[in-house]
Protein backbone atom coordinates (compact mmCIF):
# COMPACT_ATOMS: atom_id res chain seq x y z
CA UNK A 1 0.00 0.00 0.00
CA UNK A 2 1.18 3.46 -0.91
CA UNK A 3 1.17 6.32 1.52
CA UNK A 4 -0.32 9.81 0.64
CA UNK A 5 3.56 11.29 0.94
CA UNK A 6 5.27 8.96 -0.56
CA UNK A 7 7.04 9.73 -4.08
CA UNK A 8 6.46 7.37 -6.82
CA UNK A 9 9.71 6.92 -8.33
CA UNK A 10 9.30 7.79 -11.94
CA UNK A 11 12.07 5.61 -14.83
CA UNK A 12 12.21 7.73 -18.54
CA UNK A 13 13.14 4.78 -21.17
CA UNK A 14 14.27 5.84 -24.76
CA UNK A 15 13.04 3.22 -27.56
CA UNK A 16 13.01 2.62 -31.02
CA UNK A 17 9.78 1.39 -32.90
CA UNK A 18 10.90 0.35 -36.94
CA UNK A 19 8.20 0.45 -39.29
CA UNK A 20 6.46 3.06 -37.67
CA UNK A 21 4.64 6.50 -39.83
CA UNK A 22 4.24 9.12 -37.04
CA UNK A 23 4.36 9.82 -33.69
CA UNK A 24 0.67 8.69 -32.91
CA UNK A 25 0.41 5.47 -34.12
CA UNK A 26 3.94 4.95 -32.04
CA UNK A 27 1.83 5.87 -29.47
CA UNK A 28 -0.90 3.99 -30.25
CA UNK A 29 1.02 0.34 -30.36
CA UNK A 30 2.49 0.97 -27.37
CA UNK A 31 -0.49 1.64 -25.36
CA UNK A 32 -2.51 -1.30 -27.34
CA UNK A 33 0.21 -4.03 -27.28
CA UNK A 34 -0.15 -3.18 -23.26
CA UNK A 35 -4.09 -3.47 -23.59
CA UNK A 36 -3.83 -6.55 -25.12
CA UNK A 37 -0.89 -8.37 -22.75
CA UNK A 38 -2.25 -6.51 -19.73
CA UNK A 39 -5.50 -4.79 -19.62
CA UNK A 40 -4.76 -2.42 -16.91
CA UNK A 41 -0.90 -1.93 -17.05
CA UNK A 42 -0.91 1.32 -18.62
CA UNK A 43 -3.42 2.66 -16.10
CA UNK A 44 -1.45 1.00 -13.00
CA UNK A 45 2.30 1.87 -14.32
CA UNK A 46 0.92 5.70 -15.54
CA UNK A 47 2.65 5.70 -18.52
CA UNK A 48 3.00 8.38 -20.74
CA UNK A 49 4.60 8.90 -24.12
CA UNK A 50 6.44 12.16 -24.54
CA UNK A 51 5.90 13.37 -28.14
CA UNK A 52 8.06 16.55 -27.81
CA UNK A 53 10.95 14.38 -27.74
CA UNK A 54 9.53 11.76 -30.37
CA UNK A 55 11.94 12.07 -33.77
CA UNK A 56 10.71 10.64 -36.79
CA UNK A 57 13.08 8.88 -39.51
CA UNK A 58 12.64 7.39 -42.53
CA UNK A 59 11.01 4.23 -41.00
CA UNK A 60 11.42 4.43 -37.35
CA UNK A 61 9.96 6.45 -34.29
CA UNK A 62 13.06 7.59 -31.45
CA UNK A 63 10.84 8.47 -28.73
CA UNK A 64 10.94 8.74 -24.78
CA UNK A 65 8.12 7.04 -22.53
CA UNK A 66 7.64 7.72 -18.86
CA UNK A 67 6.51 4.88 -16.48
CA UNK A 68 6.34 4.15 -13.04
CA UNK A 69 9.62 2.88 -11.09
CA UNK A 70 8.31 -0.11 -9.87
CA UNK A 71 6.61 -1.46 -13.34
CA UNK A 72 10.09 -1.40 -15.43
CA UNK A 73 10.58 -4.73 -16.00
CA UNK A 74 7.35 -5.80 -16.62
CA UNK A 75 6.17 -2.61 -18.87
CA UNK A 76 9.73 -3.44 -21.17
CA UNK A 77 9.37 -7.31 -21.31
CA UNK A 78 5.69 -6.72 -22.66
CA UNK A 79 6.80 -3.95 -25.19
CA UNK A 80 9.01 -6.18 -26.34
CA UNK A 81 6.17 -8.07 -27.75
CA UNK A 82 4.94 -6.05 -29.76
CA UNK A 83 5.98 -8.04 -32.67
CA UNK A 84 3.38 -10.53 -32.10
CA UNK A 85 0.94 -7.45 -33.19
CA UNK A 86 2.49 -5.58 -35.52
CA UNK A 87 4.96 -5.82 -37.95
CA UNK A 88 7.22 -4.08 -35.77
CA UNK A 89 9.95 -4.56 -33.00
CA UNK A 90 11.00 -2.41 -30.12
CA UNK A 91 14.54 -1.81 -28.65
CA UNK A 92 15.17 -0.22 -25.60
CA UNK A 93 17.99 2.15 -25.88
CA UNK A 94 18.23 4.04 -22.56
CA UNK A 95 16.73 3.88 -19.22
CA UNK A 96 17.55 6.35 -17.00
CA UNK A 97 15.82 8.05 -13.91
CA UNK A 98 15.34 11.38 -15.08
CA UNK A 99 14.86 12.89 -18.55
CA UNK A 100 18.02 15.28 -18.36
CA UNK A 101 20.16 12.15 -18.16
CA UNK A 102 18.35 10.89 -21.78
CA UNK A 103 18.83 14.45 -23.42
CA UNK A 104 22.93 13.44 -23.59
CA UNK A 105 22.48 10.61 -25.60
CA UNK A 106 20.86 13.14 -28.22
CA UNK A 107 23.52 13.10 -30.35
CA UNK A 108 24.29 9.03 -30.22
CA UNK A 109 20.53 8.16 -31.11
CA UNK A 110 19.88 11.46 -33.00
CA UNK A 111 16.91 12.17 -30.96
CA UNK A 112 16.00 15.80 -29.83
CA UNK A 113 15.33 14.65 -26.52
CA UNK A 114 14.52 18.43 -25.18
Amino acid sequence: MIEDNVRIKKRYILVKINKVDSVDAFEKMIFSTLNKLEPFLATRSNIKVIKETCLKTQSDVVGVIKINNVYVNEVIFLLSLIGKFYKSNLLTLKSSGNLRKLKLEESRYGTNAS
